[in-house]
């Protein structure tokens, strides 16, 4: 029996990515789940995703439903957790994986807008917390639990993106200050800290990280203390399930890297010299 077996899931952000994967994972171990996205044909494609792998794997029993909205609009928050609910009986964990990526206007202090900066927030911070604040009456029901999908940009300084990385940094404190409040209901919540994991997201990012992204899977595998490891949504997605799993009962208000030990040598943003050499660039110091 898998440890997800029979659990109500909400992935936000699930129709590409580390969502889709999560949520195809889940399936595929029988979990009941809610697929969420803006894009309605990505959310569609998502659903039919998880269905082929929970049939793949012989769990027939479990359900696949969706919802197709922006999940920073407070009514859409609403119905996903109330479909939820009506759908399966329950909710038992939320994997809070939306939000927005990188763009040039956030990547340093002298473009910096306030209108972007809220953009980040909203979508980064702010809906996470009114996603946890509305499924916090069934999670104490069934004494779930809260999965957040920040970034190793929340600890491992790097001098941009600006918005980015300050909402990251704000998801991880507000899991450890989230899990001194609902802690007494029984209910867990941790983080996840990706490194670079290549995403849609990330291919639609900033014109300087479109630069250097075809080689970002080089530098990781190359210069990764666990050398030959690949960074990918799975990888990412296990950790997820085993956190959202009665396995990591004792696991709570704990911000996890998961990048095979390459923020030990700082943030693979910060390694200029080192894309120079993957894109065959001159250094010219």
């Amino acid at each position: 029996m898998s440890l997800v077996e029979g659990k109500s899931v909400i992935v936000t952000g699930s129709s590409s990515g580390i969502g889709l994967a999560t949520a195809v994972m889940f399936a595929s171990r029988g979990s009941n789940v809610t697929v969420c996205g803006r894009d309605t044909q990505r959310v569609t494609d998502a659903v039919k995703s998880c269905e082929e792998a929970r049939n793949k794997a012989g769990h027939s029993g479990n359900k696949i439903i969706s919802v197709a909205g922006d999940i920073t609009d407070q009514s859409v928050i609403k119905e996903t957790v109330e479909k939820t609910v009506d759908a399966f009986g329950q909710l038992d964990v939320v994997v809070a994986n939306h939000g927005v990526s990188m763009s040039d206007v956030d990547m340093f202090v002298d473009t910096w807008t306030p209108e972007c900066f809220d953009a980040t927030m909203n979508s980064n911070v702010k809906s996470y917390l009114a996603l946890i604040q509305e499924a916090v009456p069934h999670l104490k029901k069934s004494r779930g639990n809260v999965v957040c999908v920040s970034s190793i940009g929340s600890s491992v300084a790097t001098p941009s993106p600006t918005n980015y990385v300050i909402s990251k940094a704000a998801v991880d404190h507000m899991t450890r200050c989230l899990a001194l409040q609902l802690g007494p209901n029984g209910i867990r919540i941790n983080a996840i800290n990706p490194t670079y994991v290549p995403t849609r997201v990330l291919r639609d990012a900033s014109d300087m990280i479109k630069m250097i992204e075809p080689v970002m899977g080089k530098v990781f595998e190359n210069e990764a203390p666990l050398q030959g490891q690949t960074s990918g949504a799975e990888e990412q997605a296990e950790v997820i399930l085993f956190l959202a799993s009665d396995a990591a009962r004792m696991v709570h208000g704990q911000c996890i890297i998961v990048d095979a030990g390459i923020s030990l040598k700082g943030n693979p943003f910060n390694y200029p010299p080192v894309y120079m050499k993957y894109l065959n660039i001159p250094d010219k110091a």
